[in-house]
């Protein structure tokens, strides 16, 4: 029988088609997420001080539901509340502005004495002119560059410094006012556009990671109130001059997390070295008492309850924002990385299908108590 010639086969590759529409789709999502990059970066800003008013409105809230559990409307709460703090602020400012302005006018007014004396190397820091020729490369580096140049552009640097930092101080106490009277209704806005199946979760995070923030930048307040009263109590004791305002600047610098306390350890140091060396000793040791008491019983108790995160991740969380934002980064790393863990809990309970821990807790006791004492 005669063999049938074979065709050889012929191997197709299977074709990939794409959709015009889904080509379109893609090309304005990549547009719309530059575009969000774009306004973010040019928006930073305000968006900075946005987000620093709601950390501090967060911060109030506590205060806030308090007066309104003695029956206050909200609208006066958040207005005493938010009064209260400003009164705080503007005690802070009198207690440390007058002395600084006292130091400043006596020491414009000692000047030409102090030049004087260090012209011809005498006093305390004579030995720069006669080791260093401070005095002589001064008066060059004068000659050389004008002496108004010299002093006047920085002088305009920390002028347009200083307001700045006033016009955004005033904003952000605007928006907090704002974000505390109208904080709760664009939530409950927002809820009202949420899925059925998912709203309780999202009241549940939102309500988490505001415990979380306002808990942990209340206690924070506090801590740095102790801080400087405990640091104003040493000074006072061992007769250093301005207890009050290095009290004030301890409580200030206290609030940054790892470095603030070494930070104001110095400063106070270098004042109380004119009492001596052994007051100065004294003073450091002190506050170093102070540190280990904070870092060992007050800080814990307030991670603990609050936003609930490792000694790693406040190392990191600080680290980066301070990286991203500066000071006011190094501030809100921590409260953000307690608002993340609870979003990052309530994510993972979702895509299991269970409740988080502490709502699953909630449930138990309620199971318990009804066991108890059956209706």
């Amino acid at each position: 029988m005669p063999s049938v010639p074979r065709t050889p086969a012929t191997d197709t590759a299977p074709q990939v088609t794409v959709a015009l529409r889904t080509i379109v789709t893609f090309v304005v999502v990549v547009l719309g997420a530059v575009l969000l990059l774009v306004l973010t970066y040019a928006g930073r800003g305000i968006l900075t001080r946005l987000v620093v008013a709601v950390v501090l409105a967060m911060a109030l809230e506590p205060a806030v539901q308090q007066l309104q559990r003695r029956g206050i409307g909200r609208g006066y709460a958040v207005g005493i509340t938010f009064a209260l703090a400003a009164l705080a602020v503007a005690a802070f400012g009198y207690l440390l502005i007058p002395p600084l302005v006292d130091e400043v006018t006596s020491f414009s007014r000692h000047a030409p004495e102090l030049l004087q004396r260090l012209t011809q190397g005498h006093g305390k820091l004579g030995f720069l002119e006669r080791r260093f020729n401070v005095v002589e490369h001064a008066r060059a580096s004068i000659a050389q560059h004008g002496g108004a140049t010299l002093f006047a552009r920085p002088a305009l640097h920390a002028a347009a410094g200083l307001l700045s930092t006033g016009a955004a101080a005033v904003t952000v106490a605007f928006l907090t006012l704002f974000v505390a009277l109208g904080g709760r209704a664009w939530f409950e806005a927002f809820l009202q556009v949420v899925p059925d199946g998912s709203r309780e979760r999202w009241r549940r995070s939102g309500r988490g990671v505001s415990n979380a923030v306002g808990g942990y930048v209340a206690g924070n307040l506090l801590i740095s109130v102790i801080a400087g009263t405990v640091t104003t109590v040493i000074l006072v004791a061992t007769h250093v001059p301005y207890p009050v305002p290095l009290g004030l600047i301890v409580a200030v610098l206290d609030l940054l997390p790892l470095v603030g306390a070494t930070l104001a350890t110095i400063i106070v140091g270098a004042v109380a070295l004119t009492k001596g060396v052994p007051t100065t000793l004294i003073v450091v040791a002190g506050m170093i008492v102070y540190q280990q008491i904070e870092n060992n019983a007050l800080q814990p108790l307030v991670y603990r309850r609050t936003v609930q995160v490792s000694a790693l991740a406040v190392a990191v969380s600080v680290a980066a924002g301070a990286e991203i934002g500066g000071i006011v980064g190094a501030l809100l790393g921590i409260p953000v990385a307690g608002a993340l863990k609870v979003v990052s809990r309530e994510l993972l309970s979702w895509r299991r299908g269970e409740d988080p821990p502490e709502e699953a807790t909630h449930k138990h006791r309620r199971a318990g108590h009804r066991r108890r004492f059956p209706s």
